[in-house]
Order: C-alpha cells, then structure tokens, then sequence
C-alpha cells in the first residue's frame, strides 16, 4: 500500500460491500483542524488520507483548516469554540484540557470505540486510558491517541568523535563529562532556541521526568504537591545546571528553533534534544551519515525513574454535537485515520514512527534511524507529556515556559518555583 492503491482493500468500511460509497448517501463536509500543514512532516499524511477517504466516499468534501504553527492553531480553536462552529475533528494536547470542553458537551465521549477490539487492539493504548477523564469527575474517554513522539538526543557522531567520547551518555553524569570534553575541544555541546520557549520547557520535561518522576507533575495537577516543593526545585536546578556549565552557546536565550535546527544539521553543535519525528530532518540532512539519537540519560540515585519519558501524544478528538449521519462517517473516518493503512502511509510517505503495534513493514526498507525508533516505541514504559498538560489551569503553558526562559536569564530556581506556584495560587 506504500502508493495508496491497496487502501480500499486494506480497509473496507462497514455497511458496504466493496467500500464504494452507495448512491443514497448524503451529501456531507468533514472540517478538520490539526497542526499538519505546510512544512509539518505528517501534511502529507493528513492530505493523502483525505484522498483516499474520498475515494471510498465520494459522497463527504473536506475542509481543512489545519495550520502548522501552535500560537496560530491555539487562536484559530479558541474562536471554533467560542464562536460555536466546531470542526468535526480536532487536534488535542494531553488530557486535563479536555475536562471543560467534555463537561460542556464539546466533545464526543468515544468510550463506544472500545467495544471495537480489532480496532483498539494495535494501539499503543488498547483501553485509551490516556484520555480517561474520570480522574477529574467526567465519565467518559475523549479522545484518540496518536503519533506518540517521545524526546531523544540526537548527535553528532563526528563531533563526539573529535571530542574523544567514547561512547553516548547513558547516565546524567556521562551527559556532564561529555559536555566538559565538547567545550574542551571548542565545539558547543547542546543546540537550544529558547526564543521558542517550547524548546526549554520540552527539555525541562525529559530532566524532570528522569529525577522526580511523571507521577510528580500529575500531583500537581491534582493539587497535592507543589512547584515549591524541594525534589521540584532540584530539577529546576538542574535545568539551570545545564547553562552554568556552558552546555549552549552564548545568548542562546534569543535563537528561535529553526536557527537552532539550521545550526545542528550544519554541524555546528553536539547535541539537540527533540522527539522522533525530527528523524526525516535529521535523514534528509547533508551530514546524515554523521548523526545518530539515543535514550534520555537518567540520573545515578534515582533509578525508579529511569523508564519515566516525556513523550508528546496527538490526541484526535471529536465534536459532542455531532447528529445522524455526520456523526456515523465523522467515527468512519476517525477509524480511517488510526487504522494500520493510516500509520503505514505515516511511515512510508513522511517518514514517522507507527502510532500501532500491527502495521505491516513488510517489503519496505527502514532506515537504521526509524529501526531503531520502532524498538524504542516498544520499550515505553511510564509515559508523561508536558508539565503543564496536567493541570486545568489553561495559562500554565505560557506560565511555565516562559519562568524556565526568565530562570536562564537570571531568577533563581527558587524564585522561578514561587512565580509559577502562585500562578496556581491565585487562581483557586
């Protein structure tokens, strides 16, 4: 199916004999709003499936409203809701923002799809626990998971040569001395375009994760810790550490991430920590045969997190006000695009790992990258997505973000714990 020409065989829709769309069904547009557009490596995914879609289904026109960059996609959902002209599907960040929208009847409660057990049984998460709201009082799963992406290290394997390492760090304290050869040999150890402040705050998460553990942050969320308390604070220090030992160049605080990746796949730093999906940048580079990722290292005297990834999920979610016929072929098409063929075309056409354990790469060559990916996927153990995703405070994002940013120019740990925790504080 690498051309698409076996979809309709890969998967016939239920209630037609060939998967060809029956003369009697009615006219419908399909509005969908993710992130995947222009250069965003799964826009051809999301175009191709649209395709294919519409060939079984002659009958349903798409609109996509899909834009790439966050800020603009956040607004453009923003005014959705607000203006009540919901897409029949849209994108999804962890699960503590969903509870408003499932509790005003935004959303489609999707807890029927589990009675569907082909379906459910190649996901990453059969049960789709991840989206289960009744931690927070709402019965009901709302969303579906998809493109799990979790943060690596990817590195340049000459310069860690040149270096004189070894071998790539697996503890924090190898992550430090690799860091002290890089400087010693004039190359700048880590990339980091903290002008994006996403770029911090992912990199936060993959050292909080390793040294407190997810649960840690989920606590928060549940207001039963604190950003104050120390164990917190520690990663905070830690995250600072990094700076004070020169890991990133100078004024590193005003490079925004395309500088940062233009600058990595030019060789000019180390290191980057980024998810997976930077795979097909990293392959299509002109220095490729140069680069490699490995695991998160892990800190010596905290073992029990050793497994604890910061690993980002697409949540596909689906409008509650869904009636009749729009609804039957909104839930065809989500089952269309978290199928086996969907995470095929995502392989094969972009270049992404499968989001399902059943996807046939039969005849089809991977790289050494996207081998390893796949292994990696599998040895997933405790997964956590951003620090922030577990609270309903819906500022924390920008809240958080932007302290890690104020912490590398100068407020210390402590004070960067106070300002977010009062965040929280004045808002109960």
């Amino acid at each position: 199916t690498a051309d698409g020409s076996a979809a309709a065989e890969t998967v016939k829709p239920e209630g037609t004999a060939d998967g060809a769309a029956t003369t009697d069904d009615p006219e419908v547009t399909i509005t969908v709003l993710t992130r995947y557009a222009g250069s965003d490596p799964q826009a051809p995914w999301l175009k191709k499936m649209m395709d294919e879609f519409v060939k079984l289904h002659p009958n349903v026109t798409f609109q996509d409203d899909s834009v790439a960059d966050e800020a603009a996609y956040n607004n453009k959902l923003k005014t959705a809701i607000a203006t009540g002209n919901l897409p029949n599907m849209w994108m999804q960040y962890g699960s503590a923002s969903l509870v408003e929208y499932a509790k005003n009847g935004l959303l489609m409660d999707l807890s029927f799809m589990l009675e569907d057990e082909e379906f459910c049984s190649g996901l990453p998460d059969p049960t789709l626990s991840t989206f289960d709201l009744s931690g927070y009082g709402v019965d009901g799963i709302y969303a579906i998971p998809f493109a799990m992406q979790p943060e690596v290290i990817f590195y340049n394997k000459d310069l860690f040569q040149q270096a004189g390492i070894e071998s790539v760090p697996e503890t924090m304290d190898d992550m430090y001395a690799a860091i002290d050869k890089l400087k010693a040999a004039g190359i700048t150890p880590m990339g980091m375009g903290a002008k994006d402040t996403w770029r911090l705050g992912h990199f936060f998460n993959c050292i909080a994760y390793r040294e407190v553990g997810v649960d840690t942050f989920k606590n928060i969320g549940a207001r039963t810790a604190k950003w104050t308390d120390p164990e917190v604070v520690e990663c905070l220090k830690t995250l600072k550490g990094f700076k004070d030992k020169g890991a990133f160049e100078e004024n590193f605080e005003g490079i925004d991430w395309s500088t940062e990746s233009a600058n990595f796949l030019s060789g000019k730093y180390a290191m980057i920590c980024i998810p997976l999906w930077f795979i097909p940048n990293a392959e299509g580079s002109e220095i490729a045969d140069s680069l490699d990722f490995f695991p998160i290292p892990y800190f010596s005297g905290q073992e029990a997190y050793k497994d604890h990834s910061a690993v980002y999920v697409d949540a596909h979610v689906y409008s509650g006000k869904l009636e009749g016929y729009e609804k039957e072929i909104t839930m065809e098409w989500a089952k269309f695009t978290h199928n086996a063929f969907s995470e095929e075309v995502r392989l094969k056409d972009c270049g992404q790992t499968p989001g399902r354990t059943d996807v046939n790469t039969e005849g089809f060559e991977l790289t050494p990258m996207l081998t390893k990916a796949i292994e990696l996927n599998k040895d997933l153990k405790k997964l956590g997505g951003d620090t922030f995703e577990y609270d309903m405070l819906n500022s924390m994002q920008d809240v958080t973000r932007n302290a890690l940013v104020g912490m590398m120019l100068g407020t210390s740990p402590e004070d960067t714990a106070a300002a977010i925790q009062s965040e929280i504080d004045n808002n109960q």
